[in-house]
């Protein structure tokens, strides 16, 4: 567990109030709330809390603190209208997240009950304020806390008009993903375009395959994502391909783009880095997300690499493609025998490891 330092200060935010706060509340938590000691959190909760989440991570982690806790891609069908006294949320990344989850919320909050809505400026958090407010029909603006912005508003009423969220919960073929190969939606990490960083990886597996003195039976792709690596490299000879992720739209579309697509066996898990699968796989693909906007901190790489480690046979090989920028092969070398670059451009590299 990382320190309390470490996490979010938006989310800190938020956890500050959950003490004086009463009846039931809803916490819809993302990435952002990675780091969160949710045994603490709930010890010093005495409300009744329950938390919906789209990460596989942050569903698990909580539940095993004993917090009401479900996994899915922000899906609230499983809340009664005007069941919550208080709905807390960090603003996402995405805006049709965002305002997916706000108008959500709005629905299921009680009248008189109150959006904790927290977030940066520069993530447009005083927009989101102002338009909420306006949703829920209270005159109120963002507070600025440090660095960190909280708006605490007040569910008056509830205009007809949502918040225009891009159809979220929507599947959609996109022109953009090969021609309209790939379906995909928001809430996914570069959910409408094909990955350089990807597109490299598979430019280049014809070569890595020959190389390798290996029979690359079993294959997982690390980080799916909606599933462009697993299905472009389902063209190769393997016999089964597994797929994960720790994001529930990801899931979600992967196994849809499988039912469509592969014609070998398959699984799609969802999982944080792949460290609840059971099986070793002969091949291990992956585009891990060291991302600007996701962490590129040495620990979070090295989850990534032990969990590759631990999935591979004792022959398998992994390919990694990561930013020129991230020192990958330092970081490796204690989990692996051999750290090998197979090739590289302006951008991305390709890394050997077994």
């Amino acid at each position: 567990m990382a320190s309390y330092e470490d996490s979010d200060g938006c989310v800190r935010l938020l956890v500050s109030h959950l003490s004086s706060l009463k009846g039931s509340i809803l916490i819809v938590a993302d990435e952002h709330w990675s780091d969160v000691d949710w045994s603490s959190t709930k010890r010093k909760t005495k409300c009744n809390m329950s938390l919906l989440s789209n990460r596989w991570d942050v569903h698990t982690n909580a539940k095993a603190a004993g917090v009401d806790s479900l996994f899915s891609d922000f899906n609230f069908s499983h809340c009664s209208s005007k069941q919550f006294d208080s709905v807390i949320y960090r603003v996402s990344k995405e805006r049709a997240t965002t305002n997916h989850v706000i108008n959500q919320a709005a629905r299921v909050m009680k009248l008189g009950a109150h959006l904790y809505l927290s977030g940066k400026k520069n993530e447009g958090i005083k927009n989101y304020a102002k338009r909420s407010s306006k949703l829920l029909r209270h005159n109120t603006q963002a507070k600025k806390n440090g660095s960190n912005y909280l708006a605490i508003i007040k569910k008056n009423g509830l205009l007809i008009k949502s918040l225009a969220d891009n159809n979220y919960a929507q599947l959609r073929t996109l022109q953009s993903l090969n021609g309209g190969k790939y379906l995909s939606k928001p809430g996914i990490f570069g959910w409408d375009k094909i990955d350089r960083g990807s597109a490299f990886l598979i430019d280049n597996l014809d070569d890595c395959i020959r190389t390798f003195s290996i029979s690359s039976t079993t294959v997982l792709d690390l980080g799916c994502g909606y599933g462009y690596i697993a299905c472009e490299a389902s063209n190769h000879n393997f016999k089964h391909i597994t797929a994960t992720d720790n994001n529930a739209a990801a899931i979600i579309a992967c196994k849809q783009n499988f039912e469509r697509l592969l014609k070998i066996n398959h699984d799609v898990v969802a999982s944080d880095a792949g460290s609840s699968i059971d099986k070793s796989f002969d091949l291990i693909l992956c585009n891990p997300p060291f991302h600007q906007g996701f962490s590129v901190r040495p620990r979070f790489i090295s989850k990534f690499l032990h969990c590759t480690s631990n999935l591979l046979t004792g022959s398998g090989k992994a390919v990694f493609v990561v930013n020129k920028f991230i020192p990958i092969e330092q970081i490796a070398l204690a989990h692996f025998n051999s750290v090998k670059l197979i090739k590289s451009n302006q951008s991305f590299k390709l890394v050997e490891l077994n």
